[in-house]
């Protein structure tokens, strides 16, 4: 190989490199959506955007700081909701609600008036949250095609399965 071809070659898997590391970060950092948060955080310190038209914006911190655990919820408010009272949360995890549900609820909720639905596009769930007395009823639909956007659309999947966690226990009373 003659010196100017060692120079195009060394060029070459420079570059060649860099798209790499470019590609690799690229990756490691999460796409942002105007439909949903601008980025997902930690449960210890997330970020919740509110999805309604006018695109304004709150934080809502957990409750405390041992209710901490490791799952990246991507959390707005339900467009289209009339109660106000509804929140969507995004995950693609390999867990299942029942592992995670009271958690959530202790670190999310800020009043038993509330309604989450867990949307889990690793396993295409929506998981319904919602407090009934002292029980967690969690209800697991399959997903709808894009009804994290709509609350007409939100729990419309097929119903999969239907549980209650007692709130003070943690005992879960599969139907």
């Amino acid at each position: 190989m003659n010196s100017q071809n060692k120079k195009k070659h060394g060029c070459l898997i420079a570059l060649a490199v860099a798209i790499i590391l470019g590609v690799i970060g690229a990756v490691s950092r999460e796409p942002n959506s105007n439909e949903s948060l601008s980025s997902s955080q930690s449960v210890a310190s997330s970020s919740v955007a509110d999805s309604m038209p006018d695109n304004s914006s709150s934080e809502i911190a957990p409750k405390s700081e041992s209710e901490k655990n490791e799952l990246n919820f991507n959390i707005s408010k339900v467009r289209d909701d009339v109660t106000g009272n509804w929140r969507v949360a995004t995950i693609a995890e390999d867990i299942q609600p029942e592992d995670y549900a009271l958690d959530y609820y202790k670190t999310y909720f800020e009043s038993d008036s509330e309604v989450h639905g867990i949307i889990n596009f690793n396993y295409n769930t929506t998981t319904k949250i919602s407090v009934v007395g002292n029980l967690l009823d969690v209800t697991v639909y399959e997903y709808v095609d894009k009804e994290e956007h709509d609350a007409k659309l939100l729990f419309s999947g097929q119903l999969l399965e239907e549980y209650f966690i007692n709130l003070d226990t943690g005992e879960i009373t599969k139907n």
